[in-house]
């Protein structure tokens, strides 16, 4: 009776061909180049076109079919755009793909620990011989500080030191891949809108911004307890500064006054003091009743209705004027209304008597707020960054390889990087070793 050997499936060699013409592709330099360049590119057109305009501000720019163009490729927001991601995602692969293949090879370096025969030793630019004998303690013990064994045997040792550089590479990929996979948290979970505050409201709604915006609760409301702001004499503003209350579920958690640059913080959205507002406010009195109204507000009592439609700073010199339109039998009427004319100030509308008592501008602070949950994660990327350039060019490997031969030993040392300082450090240990007494 006869047994048979189950034997392991082989695998095509033209499906193997295939793979190998993969990974090569995806591992070489071409591949790493094209994705930078059209990176690039993207990057430079999302600079060229305004990102995140209104829909007006691009007709404005350029001519409709242009404007079609930008936003059927996404040049309107290069960076959310599939093509964009689509880019990025394939640079991580590029990179998680040469950095396996750098990660393997160090791998299989490192555990090379066997040490060379006379010949290759021999044939070796830092060489020396010695005649003599000498113990594993003894050459230990002319070695420059921070070598370690990797080989120790009868016919001699193998010592290393800068092993680390090694992984210097390998530590700037990994800090890129950290710094993509924040960028990537950051743009599909994080968001960047603004909210706009008078002075006594509060408000849980912030605009998103883009080209189609939207609105978006933060979790939690806002409240302008106080804002201030200061001009140079020429006019320009100084310094404009909000106090503003964070009240969740009903209560007030966080109360700080922010700058520019000086945010408040909570729950990881991050609010700016971006810019001010002056937003005209219009004092009528409509028979009797004390009204204020703003552009665009609307008043509707027993009937009547009307609405502030347009303010003007200057009306053909008459100084400043509010538009109001309102309904007549159905039909839609405009009429004005003027501070500094005294005849224009009041009139009567179907019966009911109006007048502009006063026009003031209210200051409202723009905030900016921002949410961003990968940006520690790209900071974690910088700081390895920094690590893996310290470690890749002030950190260098070497080995120094002693074996034993007829006549003594024959001392022989190379190094990855910095030959010239490696070279000195040789002098320095041949020195050492002719001074050893035989």
């Amino acid at each position: 009776m006869s047994a048979t050997k189950s034997k392991r499936p082989e695998v095509n060699p033209a499906k193997r061909g295939i793979l190998a013409s993969i990974q090569a592709f995806l591992t070489s330099v071409t591949f790493t180049i094209m994705l930078l360049s059209c990176i690039a590119i993207g990057s430079v057109l999302g600079t060229i076109v305004k990102q995140g305009a209104d829909v007006e501000e691009y007709l404005s720019l350029y001519p409709e079919g242009t404007y079609r163009i930008i936003r059927l490729l996404g040049l309107d927001d290069v960076y959310h755009s599939p093509w964009f991601l689509a880019l990025l995602i394939l640079f991580a692969i590029n990179l998680v793909a040469c950095t396996l293949k750098r990660f393997f090879s160090v791998l299989k370096g490192r555990g090379r620990t066997e040490l060379p025969d006379e010949r290759a030793l021999s044939a070796m630019t830092m060489s020396f011989r010695v005649e003599g004998s000498m113990s594993h303690e003894t050459i230990t013990g002319i070695l420059p500080r921070g070598y370690t064994h990797v080989y120790r045997g009868e016919d001699g040792v193998v010592c290393e030191k800068g092993n680390l550089s090694r992984y210097g590479a390998l530590m700037i990929h990994a800090s890129i891949m950290l710094i993509l996979a924040g960028g990537f948290i950051g743009l599909i979970t994080g968001y960047k809108g603004s909210m706009v505050l008078g002075q006594g409201e509060t408000k849980n709604l912030i605009t998103i911004s883009g080209g189609n915006p939207k609105e978006r609760p933060l979790g939690f409301a806002l409240k302008c307890k106080d804002f201030r702001i200061s001009f140079y004499p020429g006019g320009a503003p100084k310094d404009y500064v909000s106090t503003i209350e964070v009240i969740d579920r009903g209560a007030t958690v966080l109360e700080k006054q922010i700058r520019v640059n000086d945010p408040l913080c909570y729950k990881g959205i991050n609010v700016y003091q971006a810019s001010y507002q002056k937003v005209p406010s219009f004092s009528f009195n409509i028979d009797g009743e004390n009204v204020t109204l703003r552009e665009k507000d609307t008043y509707n009592k027993d009937g009547f209705m009307m609405m502030v439609v347009r303010f003007e700073t200057s009306v053909h010199d008459f100084g400043p004027g509010v538009m109001v339109a309102y309904l007549d039998q159905g039909e839609p009427k405009t009429t004005w209304f003027l501070r500094n004319v005294e005849r224009l100030r009041q009139k009567t509308i179907r019966g009911i008597t109006l007048r502009l008592d006063d026009i003031k501008e209210d200051l409202y602070t723009g905030l900016e707020i921002s949410r961003d949950p990968g940006v520690w994660i790209v900071w974690a990327g910088f700081a390895l960054m920094l690590l893996g350039l310290f470690v890749n060019f002030f950190m260098y490997h070497r080995r120094i390889y002693a074996r034993k031969t007829s006549k003594g030993f024959i001392v022989a040392g190379v190094a990855t990087r910095n030959k010239e300082a490696f070279g000195e450090e040789f002098e320095r240990l041949k020195e050492k070793a002719y001074g050893i007494p035989s």
